[in-house]
């Protein structure tokens, strides 16, 4: 049995997992995935983890953390926190984590990044949430995660980990993302990290997208 904690990214919460969490679930693992308070415009990097390792206070036998997105560096923490045995990366935009100079674009070039509000925090309309992040996705999905979506704030303070810790990782990239370039995902991978990066069809959101395919990828990285 394998405890997976699944961090969602910026602007959403838990419930964008709720398909691979069940799917998971059916194939006999536990699963816990919190809200993280990246709304909150005076959390720390630890505070913003911190609801994650609380859930995995009783975890019993093998702990895999799987970060979303802009959740890379809180998942690295809980990694450590937890005693992980397995970190994933899912379409990963590692920006707290030191990169050479000569890595290549992070953004894919023109993505419409929502206005901020007066605690600067990026806030989404829907319809153009939508159209930014959603564009492969069935329409009332779409509107339903659009109408879910969160202020998105950056932590508050320094990175409590010098690096990328000491746990065994993998990234899993997506080839159409929309935020993100393949180089960039794969320079993640197979640069920073030291590993072969996995890939995977379709876009930035694959645990609404591709549900089962990756519940299934997941459940043989964690048991193989």
């Amino acid at each position: 049995m394998v405890t997976f904690c699944l961090l969602h990214g910026q602007w959403h919460d838990g419930s964008c997992w709720t398909q691979v969490a069940d799917a998971l679930r059916d194939r006999g693992h536990v699963v816990v995935a919190p809200d993280l308070p990246f709304d909150d415009p005076q959390a720390s990097y630890a505070e913003r983890a911190r609801p994650a390792i609380e859930a995995l206070g009783d975890a019993a036998g093998r702990v895999v953390v799987v970060g979303h997105s802009n959740a890379s560096p809180e998942a690295a923490l809980v990694a450590v926190e937890s005693g992980a045995v397995l970190l994933v990366h899912l379409c990963p935009r590692f920006g707290t984590f030191a990169t050479p100079p000569d890595a290549p674009p992070v953004f894919r070039d023109g993505f419409p990044f929502p206005p901020r509000d007066a605690h600067d925090r990026g806030v989404w309309d829907p319809e153009a949430a939508i159209e930014a992040m959603y564009p492969r996705l069935p329409p009332a999905l779409a509107r339903t995660l659009a109408e879910r979506l969160r202020p998105g704030a950056a932590a508050v303070g320094e990175y409590p980990l010098p690096g990328h810790p000491d746990v065994p990782s993998a990234v899993i990239w997506a080839t159409e993302d929309e935020f993100f370039t393949p180089e960039w995902q794969q320079y993640v991978a197979n640069t920073l990290l030291g590993v072969t990066a996995i890939q995977i069809p379709g876009g930035h959101f694959p645990m609404v997208e591709n549900p089962d395919a990756l519940a299934t990828l997941l459940d043989r990285l964690a048991t193989s």
